[in-house]
């Protein structure tokens, strides 16, 4: 009897798994039947990237390809491939290399394109009317090493040049007597060409390079070259998304950054600062070591007495004297002998 259930079981089990295989293939045709009745959208062969093609590659058959393309999605600079016509015949007859990177599967466009015979390779790269310009770079001065050709960057300065200023000048104003060293952002949003000989901008990681190629304007190249011999220049790494606000001026002192400096003028007149709640003072309030001074809290000095004036010792008391009596033995007269006070009354 348990063999008859149990071949049910299995029977029952069995069943139901043949009929679930048939119903989805029957779906799985249905569908298929249906797709193929639907109207399809009208394509164009776009030339697109095969794989990703870094700044400077030469473009040929082997990293590029032909793909369906929506038409209402094409726009005019893609490269399209109709029956009279094939740009990619034109594009490697004339040997034509990358201006920037193109990601795979992106559209390819002349823009993104130039001749390697019609210009030098860097200066295929520069857009129209930019200049190129090389800075130092190191590890603490670029962003520990994260900045990779196709970033965009702001470029600090740090120097003490003010001080030095003001000693030229013969300045005494007390207002700046604790300022040293301003750092300043000279430049915005420059994008970067190279790391030294690298413009790959698809290298993963870290690249430590001692230059860093940037794309300026004429007059941002020669305000460059006059910030090295100034101070420090420092490169600081931007977001990669769009929307920042960039400033038209801004700078920070020494005092700003120091809370003590903010406070010089307090803190040299004798008063804590850390005992007034303006050490996150405003840059205005900060520049003339602002804040309320607070006195400084001292324990309170001791209070000296003065001496007591010695006072006259008393005379000392004659002390008292007890007579006592000698016999010394028989036809001796008695003696008289007197006694101190404090002999007690050891002697009777």
């Amino acid at each position: 009897m348990r063999i008859v259930i149990i071949g049910l079981v299995f029977a029952a089990i069995i069943l139901a798994g043949g009929t679930a295989y048939l119903l989805n293939t029957y779906l799985s045709s249905q569908e298929a039947e249906i797709a193929s009745k639907a109207p399809k959208a009208p394509t164009t062969q776009v030339l697109v990237a095969k794989a990703d093609l870094p700044t400077g590659t030469v473009v040929n058959d082997s990293n590029t390809q032909w793909v369906p393309w929506p038409e209402d999605a094409v726009q005019e600079a893609y490269l399209v491939k109709t029956r009279d016509s094939n740009p990619m015949s034109e594009i490697i007859k004339d040997k034509h290399v990358t201006r920037r990177a193109i990601s795979k599967g992106d559209p390819i466009t002349m823009v993104k394109l130039y001749k390697a015979d019609n210009a030098g390779f860097m200066r295929g790269s520069l857009r129209p009317g930019m200049r190129a310009i090389a800075v130092k770079a190191s590890a603490d001065s670029a962003s520990g090493g994260f900045i990779l050709p196709g970033d965009n960057v702001d470029v600090m300065l740090t120097h003490n040049l003010l001080r030095r200023a003001m000693e030229r000048t013969g300045s005494t104003s007390d207002d700046f007597v604790a300022l040293e060293y301003t750092s300043e952002t000279i430049m915005e949003n420059l994008r970067v060409l190279a790391i030294d000989q690298n413009v790959s901008e698809f290298q993963g990681g870290a690249v430590l390079g001692k230059t860093v190629l940037l794309e300026v304007t004429p007059k941002q190249a020669e305000k460059l070259n006059t910030a090295k011999v100034m101070g420090t220049l420092y490169l600081v790494l931007r977001s990669a998304e769009t929307g920042e606000t960039e400033h038209v001026t801004s700078f920070t002192t020494d005092v700003e950054v120091s809370p003590l400096l903010s406070s010089f003028k307090s803190f040299m007149s004798g008063t804590d600062p850390r005992l007034d709640g303006n050490l996150g003072a405003t840059a205005d309030e900060m520049a003339d070591g602002g804040g309320k001074p607070i006195p400084v809290a001292k324990s309170p000095a001791p209070e000296v007495k003065p001496a007591p004036a010695p006072q006259p010792r008393a005379a000392p008391k004659p002390k008292a004297k007890r007579d006592i009596t000698i016999y010394r033995g028989a036809g001796t007269p008695a003696q008289a002998v007197a006694l101190p006070s404090d002999a007690g009354d050891i002697i009777q």
